[in-house]
Parts: structure tokens; sequence; C-alpha cells
């Protein structure tokens, strides 16, 4: 009994610290996208690169770039292909501990051509900050 007490403590206990910490988190977690954005509207790459972790992982229809760096370089090229109006809005957030998920779409423009896809990432916190892990992006099929 006393066992079962104790459990049930703690499982309120962790599921009310989840919570407020979700909630406190949220505006850093869509702030993140905010940040991406706008970073890449500016065409700042260093601005975006600074919003994946060290070691993170991008994998994109150009390939799998491993590390800030690769990921920086990436992003440079992206930029350098004249993409611009950039948006990114995300369909979906799940917590899993220290982890979140999240998918979503994003449009941006080619010339006067606007084209549209998809994404993915697992975002942590780093200290006080939250970043990217890995983020997986597609593009949509065309008519889609």
């Amino acid at each position: 009994m006393v066992r079962t007490i104790v459990l049930a403590a703690f499982l309120l206990t962790s599921a009310c610290y989840g919570a407020a910490a979700q909630q406190a988190t949220d505006d850093q977690y869509a702030d993140l996208q905010k940040d991406f954005a706008a970073a890449y509207n500016r065409k700042d790459v260093d601005g975006m690169a600074a919003t994946f972790t060290d070691d993170a992982i991008r994998v994109t229809p150009s390939g799998m770039f491993v590390g800030r760096e690769a990921i920086r370089r990436n992003l440079q090229d992206v930029v350098n292909l004249d993409l611009h109006d950039y948006s990114v809005e995300r369909n979906v957030a799940r917590s899993f501990g220290n982890f979140v998920f999240n998918a979503g779409e994003w449009q941006a423009k080619l010339g006067d051509q606007p084209l549209h896809g998809y994404y993915t990432a697992i975002v942590v916190r780093d200290g006080s900050v939250a970043k990217i892990m890995e983020e997986t992006v597609t593009i949509a099929a065309p008519g889609q």
C-alpha cells in the first residue's frame, strides 16, 4: 500500500513538473522556428547554423550533413540558390522527456515559383537554449 502511494505521488509530481516544464519551453521552441526563419530571410547563415547543436544531423534531398559546420555549409548552399520568402509552420509538437519532436511544413519561393515541403526535427535543450539535434527536410512532389 505504501509503495502504491509513493509511486502515485511520484507519477503525479512528474506529470505536474512535466506540464510546467512544457509550458515554460513551448515559447522557446516556437521562438526557435521564428529565429531560424528570420535568419533565413536575412540570409544569415551563421544565425541559422546557431539553431543546431554542435553534433546535429540534417538530412535533406541534397544529402546528409553531420555537425554544425557541415550544416552551416549546406545552409550556405541553400541561401546561394536565392530562395526567398521562407516561412515555417509547426503542425505537430510532442514532448518526450528532454526531447521535443516537431513536424510541420515550410514554404519559400525560387524566383516567382512557390515551393513547399515538410520537415521533422528533434529539439533538445542545450543549457538553457532550445536547439535542433536532428532535422529532416523534404520537398513536396510537384502538384502536391
